[in-house]
């Protein structure tokens, strides 16, 4: 959960009590001015949260008055524009808004996209507030008044109250229509007077600017008042009547008061609350206590879940499971079943309340919704052929293909797995492509693998070779046919009967026979190659991290070992270059000796 007012009374409880010299140390005008002595502690609070920010001579220039444009540009932090729990809402309000806003001529779009978004403003307010007239314009007392009450979402609470009395002695000098509002700042303590006239009664002095000073002590006012909060939960109800929404965080069922501002959004776009369906992953916004912003951005895909039921609900109507990941209990999302969603415990069709907590289930989810909540047991098991094993990301993936040609992805147990292949204990990069695996899954998460391989032979011409991070993968033809195959990493190779080659040493064209384990070569027999001590023709591919670079001339590809005394040199420019900056498709002339068909790069030129 994300709480804004947290942070910032922590924060200002620490600088009420310091001595103020990180304000001192950054604002020299601010430490120096005693008039302004009084807003040291909201100025400190303010730049230390990011939302009001000082010059690059170091000065605040807390005299200056504010723009309506920094108005905007500072409501929008306060309500969360660049914080990481709005991004999603940042780049759905500049689509939304984008249209409204190509009319002006505007270095914040994000900043007012977002206002709007949440909204604070209309598409008729821009004129007021960003048109070309408008927009440096300084923000007058009263116009602050109004931001701010629109900010809360009060403005519906406000604008509705037909009396409204006034404590200030200049009242008639606030228009009628911000009266209400600015009454409403001062009961929140958000804004005050601006002391007292000659009869000694207080005045608002709504047509005075507001200046920088006078800003940051609204915004820390702001903070407490504000209280915003972002959860993310699934939606149980909403009650239009009584104006709340339930919704499913951690595992609890929440009910919160909607503000009558309240905006309902799928995918970007303003929706009726009735559209907001029971099911749907929502983040819900408060401020001041009550829901502002309810957003369904995260739309869950057809798919089967796995995990351990946390808690079970049914209220109103309404089923809900909790489940969390059986490898980490505190990662937990609640889903919501379907009307007359299926039950299944031990194999058979049962009731709800047979799922107990620490049973192991698979959710079927059908448009947001469980269709299907199945008890199964926690170890389950799976058969096929290896793919590939994928170490890239955070876990270690298995692709399997079963006897029907599907291919399943398994993740392998972050607690550790027990390899065997051929009845031998290895590392789970031992594996190879085309071996016949037995997985055996703890909690959906391979625990056990029991592999075996196959030895087998083939006979062939190379059409290709392929280097790459990943590994090399040969092409061999035969008989018009050409199979691909990946090499073992400690594949064994012999050309022309020397031991000493690499796969670096082949090249196409050349005879060769391999030792296959399942699908993967692991030896390697060429027959002696000719190879040119020069050539030229166009660069194909480059592979600097093996000092490789293959080079077509006349219709056959040639390997070009580069080693560090190579010298490759640009014509063009007349200058030295890189390996890994040489472009393909440039015309080289390569010259240099032979090395087991490989030709070993002294000098290339490229044209």
């Amino acid at each position: 959960m994300f709480n804004k007012k947290f942070l910032s009374g922590l924060l200002c409880a620490v600088l009420l009590v310091s001595t103020l010299a990180v304000s001192a140390a950054t604002f020299s005008d601010v430490e120096n001015d005693p008039t302004v002595a009084w807003a040291k502690p909201y100025i400190t609070e303010m730049s230390e949260l990011g939302y009001i920010k000082g010059y690059e001579d170091g000065t605040f220039k807390p005299n200056n008055t504010i723009s309506k444009t920094e108005a905007l540009i500072l409501l929008s932090r306060m309500i969360g524009v660049n914080d990481e729990a709005f991004a999603d809402s940042t780049e759905l309000a500049l689509d939304a808004y984008s249209s409204a806003l190509s009319k002006y001529s505007t270095n914040y779009a994000k900043e007012v996209s977002f206002l709007l978004y949440a909204g604070v403003l209309d598409t008729g307010e821009l004129d007021t507030y960003i048109s070309a007239s408008n927009k440096n314009a300084a923000l007058k007392r009263y116009e602050a008044a109004i931001l701010l009450t629109k900010l809360l979402g009060a403005e519906e609470e406000v604008t509705t109250n037909a009396f409204v009395s006034s404590s200030y002695a200049d009242t008639v000098e606030i228009p009628d229509s911000a009266r209400a509002y600015v009454e409403y700042v001062k009961e929140k303590g958000i804004m005050q007077g601006m002391g007292d006239n000659a009869a000694g009664e207080p005045i608002f002095s709504p047509n005075t600017f507001v200046t920088r000073s006078q800003m940051a002590k609204m915004l820390c006012s702001l903070i407490d008042v504000i209280d915003l909060t972002v959860q993310t939960g699934t939606v149980v109800s909403t009650d239009s009547f009584n104006e709340t929404i339930t919704v499913t965080i951690n595992g609890n069922d929440i009910v919160s008061e909607l503000s009558p501002a309240a905006k309902y959004k799928i995918g970007g776009e303003d929706v009726d609350i009735s559209k907001i369906k029971r099911g749907m992953n929502v983040k819900v916004t408060h401020i001041s206590g009550k829901v502002a912003l309810v957003e369904n951005v995260v739309t869950i895909e057809d798919t089967v879940i796995y995990g351990l039921v946390a808690k079970t609900s049914e209220a109103s109507g309404s089923k809900t499971v909790t489940i969390a990941d059986a490898n980490d209990s505190s990662i937990k999302d609640t889903y919501v079943l379907a009307d007359g969603a299926k039950i299944k415990v031990g194999g058979a069709i049962d009731l709800f309340s047979k799922v107990k907590v620490n049973d192991y289930v698979a959710l079927t989810i059908e448009d947001g919704l469980v269709a299907v909540l199945e008890v199964v047991d926690k170890t389950t098991t799976a058969y096929g052929t290896l793919e590939n094993v994928d170490v890239s990301g955070e876990y270690t993936i298995l692709y399997v293909k079963d006897d029907k040609g599907n291919v399943g992805e398994y993740e392998v147990s972050a607690d550790g797995v027990q390899v065997s292949r051929n009845s031998l204990e290895v590392s789970i990069s031992a594996l190879m492509t085309g071996d016949s695996v037995s997985l055996r899954m703890t909690y959906g998460k391979v625990t056990k693998i029991q592999a075996s391989s196959k030895t087998n032979s083939n006979a062939g011409t190379i059409n290709y070779i392929t280097h790459s991070v990943n590994g090399t993968t040969i092409g061999i033809e035969k008989n018009g046919e050409v199979i691909d195959y990946k090499v073992n990493k400690s594949v064994k190779v012999i050309v022309d009967s020397s031991e000493d080659a690499t796969v670096f040493d082949l090249r196409p064209g050349t005879d060769i026979e391999v030792g296959l384990q399942s699908s993967e070569i692991v030896k390697i027999e060429a027959a002696g190659v000719v190879a040119k001590s020069q050539l030229t023709g166009l660069v194909k591919s480059v592979n600097a991290t093996y000092g490789l670079m293959i080079v077509e001339d006349s219709g056959t590809e040639y390997n070009v070992f580069v080693n560090s005394n190579t010298k490759i040199i640009d014509s063009v420019t007349g200058r030295n270059v890189l390996l890994k900056n040489v472009e393909k498709n440039r015309t080289a002339t390569v010259t240099g000796s032979n090395a087991s068909g490989v030709l070993e790069a002294s000098v290339i030129v490229l044209q």
